[in-house]
C-alpha cells in the first residue's frame, strides 16, 4: 500500500511539475499541459484502481465459517455482516468465506471439527443450546427453558462485560478447543406441527424433533412431547415423510427452510430464547497476532449489533407474512405460558448444580 501512495504522489507531482515548466501563455503549451495533466491524472487513476483491485484479491488469512440456516436468513446474513466488517477493518487482510446450508457439514460435524483443531471449517455459528455434549456448562445457562423473560432481557445478560462476554472464553476454559467471538440472536424457539394443535395439552405424545441436545429434549420431555434428536439438515425430509409430527425452531429458521410446507401450524411457546455464539477453532485463534484478534473481535461486535436490530424488523416481516404461507398460527394464553414455566423447573434444576451463583445473577441483571 505504501509503494501505491508513493506513486500517486510522484503522479500528482509530475502534474504540478509539468504545469511549472509548461506555462508560457501560448495555446501550444497550455495544450501541453492539459495534455500532460490528463496522462497524469488517468496514471494515478490507473494506480489506485490497481491498488484497490489487489486489496480484494489478495487476502493474506482466508477462514471458512460455517452456518446451517439458508442465505436469506437473518443469521446467515449476520456471518455475512461479520465478514465485511473483517474486510474493511483488516483493509481486505483477513477474508471470511461464508458457507451457508450445512455446506461444511452439520452442526454436530462442524463442532466436532471445531474441537479438532478446525481441519474442515474454521469458524461455526452454533446454539448454545448445543454445546451440552462439547464440556460446556455455564453457556448452557443461555439454553435453560425460559432463562430469559424477553429478547431485552437477553441482551442485557449478554451485553454485561462481568457475565456476558466472560461466558465466551468458557469454549478454552473447559477444553473444547473453541474461543467465542461474539453471540446472535435469532428469536426465541417455538413449535411447529404436521396437524393443528391448539395448545400444550395437544403435545402430549407427539414426535418432536430436537437438536442432538440433552438440554433441548429435557425441555420437550417436560412439555409432554417426545422428543426425536437428528441432524437439523434431516428434519423436512423426516417431518414430510411422517417420521416426526413437529419441530422446533425460531421463526427466522422456519421460515426461511420452508418448513411451513411441512408442518403449517406454528405454536407461539418461546420455551428457548437461547442465542447462537460464533465460534473458532482454538488453533487458528491462537496462531493470528494480537491485532488480528482484535479485529475479529470488533468485527463480531459491530455484527452482533447490526443483528440486534435488524432481527426485530425481520420477524415483524415474517409474521405478517404467517397468513399467506398457509401458516396457523397459536399463541399460548398467560396461564399456559405460566404453566409451561412450572413444567420446566425441573430442567432448570437439573442443568444448574453449581451454577446458581451464576443463575441468579443472568435473573438479576434482567430485573436491574
Amino acid at each position: 500500500m505504501k509503494k501505491y501512495l508513493s506513486l500517486l504522489l510522484a503522479a500528482a507531482l509530475a502534474v504540478s511539475l509539468t504545469g511549472c515548466r509548461n506555462y508560457s501563455g501560448t495555446d501550444n503549451r497550455k495544450a501541453a499541459q492539459s495534455s500532460a495533466e490528463t496522462e497524469a491524472a488517468k496514471a494515478a487513476q490507473a494506480t489506485a484502481e490497481a491498488a484497490a483491485a489487489t486489496r480484494y484479491q489478495t487476502p493474506e488469512l482466508t477462514f471458512r465459517y460455517g452456518e446451517v440456516n439458508g442465505e436469506d436468513n437473518i443469521i446467515t446474513q449476520t456471518g455475512y455482516k461479520f465478514a465485511e466488517y473483517v474486510d474493511e477493518l483488516s483493509n481486505g487482510r483477513i477474508k471470511i468465506e461464508i458457507y451457508p446450508n450445512h455446506a461444511l457439514g452439520d452442526e454436530r460435524t462442524s463442532l466436532r471439527d471445531l474441537r479438532r483443531g478446525g481441519r474442515n471449517i474454521d469458524m461455526y455459528r452454533g446454539n448454545t443450546n448445543a454445546l451440552t455434549g462439547y464440556g460446556f456448562k455455564k453457556l448452557n445457562l443461555f439454553g435453560l427453558p425460559y432463562i430469559f423473560n424477553s429478547r431485552e432481557g437477553m441482551w442485557k445478560v449478554l451485553e454485561d462485560e462481568e457475565l456476558g462476554q466472560a461466558f465466551l472464553s468458557e469454549g478454552t476454559e473447559v477444553g473444547a478447543n473453541m474461543v467465542g467471538l461474539f453471540y446472535t440472536d435469532e428469536g426465541a424457539r417455538n413449535l411447529f406441527t404436521t396437524r393443528k394443535i391448539n395448545g400444550l395439552e395437544d403435545l402430549k405424545g407427539m414426535t418432536i424433533r430436537v437438536p442432538e441436545s440433552v438440554l433441548v429434549m429435557d425441555t420437550l420431555s417436560a412439555l409432554g412431547a417426545r422428543p426425536v434428536p437428528m441432524p437439523y439438515s434431516e428434519l423436512k425430509d423426516a417431518l414430510s415423510h411422517g417420521n416426526v409430527e413437529g419441530g422446533e425452531n425460531p421463526l427466522t429458521a422456519y421460515i426461511s427452510n420452508k418448513l411451513y410446507e411441512a408442518a403449517p401450524y406454528y405454536l407461539l411457546s418461546g420455551h428457548i430464547y437461547s442465542p447462537g455464539i460464533v465460534l473458532m477453532a482454538e488453533e487458528k485463534w491462537n496462531a493470528l497476532s494480537e491485532e488480528d484478534q482484535n479485529i475479529l473481535l470488533e468485527a463480531g461486535r459491530r455484527a452482533s449489533e447490526w443483528n440486534k436490530t435488524a432481527i426485530v424488523e425481520e420477524e415483524e416481516r415474517l409474521i405478517n407474512e404467517m397468513d399467506e404461507k398457509g401458516v396457523t398460527v397459536t399463541e399460548l394464553t398467560p396461564e399456559e405460558i405460566q404453566q409451561a414455566r412450572d413444567l420446566e423447573e425441573i430442567v432448570r434444576v437439573s442443568f444448574t448444580p453449581g451454577l446458581e451463583e451464576l443463575l441468579n445473577r443472568i435473573i438479576e441483571i434482567q430485573n436491574e
